[in-house]
């Protein structure tokens, strides 16, 4: 009887410890395009960080947005293992605020590019260049605007003006 109880015992303990690693939160502490990402689960006697395994990116199909250094990520061990483990987005941090405070806008912001959809309007905002596409039609501001390497925004100029009813050349700049 005995024997069972230690037994009993020993397995509560491996699921416990099982169970223990089977979600994991902290933020992205090493980057590595082949291999993934690290994250810092805590602080080594010596000083420096308690590191997770290598973990995949956790991007499937035909987009990239890679984890940042310091954001905060959430790890799935299902069985325990952190081999075997999956990577989830978590929240925002200090480091790494939400680029949106409208909850009805869609936002994407990243190397210094913002996307905005909201009020059946697409928004692009790059460089000082802001284009608008809504039902009203295609709005730009700033930069310059250009078709197969001519100048068709509001400084083109035309040659060719022949005083009358002619049509002008295409734009010259």
């Amino acid at each position: 009887m005995i024997r069972e109880f230690v037994a009993l015992n020993a397995d509560v303990e491996a699921l416990k410890n099982a169970f223990g690693r089977v979600a994991k939160v902290g933020p992205v502490e090493e980057l590595d395009a082949e291999k993934g990402y690290r994250l810092k689960l805590g602080e080594r006697p010596d000083g420096g960080p308690f590191l997770s395994p290598w973990y995949p990116h956790p991007e499937t199909g035909k987009t990239s947005v890679p984890l940042k250094k310091g954001q905060i990520v959430g790890v799935l061990n299902p069985s325990g293992d952190p081999r075997q483990g999956i990577l989830i987005r978590g929240g925002y941090s200090d480091e790494h605020a939400s680029p949106n405070q409208d909850l009805l806008a869609n936002v994407f912001e990243d190397a210094g590019v913002r996307v905005t959809v909201a009020e059946g309007a697409l928004v692009i905002e790059a460089g000082g260049v802001t284009m608008r596409i809504s039902s009203v039609g295609v709005s730009i501001t700033g930069g310059r605007v250009e078709h197969d390497g001519k100048n068709i925004g509001s400084s083109h100029i035309h040659g060719g003006v022949v005083p009358g009813g002619a049509d002008t050349d295409v734009p010259s700049n």
